[in-house]
């Protein structure tokens, strides 16, 4: 595998789809916890909305990783930012 098959792979969003991933397994992990749904309340979402988003972005850029990574480090971004700012 060479490194601009594994730039296409690992994207930022990508990146945001496994945190949801990995929020929808921890509530299956820690199932004593009080407030348990909420972790697949918030990770379905975060896991098809960032799937969702990638899938949109890498058609408009007809697989051209560079842009996707572009497009997608400041979607990305400006989502951290509004998410600390809110």
């Amino acid at each position: 595998m060479n490194l601009t098959r594994l730039v296409d792979i690992v994207t930022p969003l990508r990146i945001v789809a496994l945190m949801g991933v990995i929020m929808i397994l921890y509530g299956f992990v820690d199932m004593d916890r009080q407030n348990n749904v909420l972790q697949f309340m918030f990770g379905i979402p975060i896991l098809a909305g960032a799937l969702g988003v990638h899938y949109v972005v890498r058609r408009a850029t007809h697989r051209n990783a560079l842009s996707i990574w572009i497009i997608e480090s400041v979607l990305v971004g400006g989502g951290i930012y509004v998410f600390l700012n809110s």
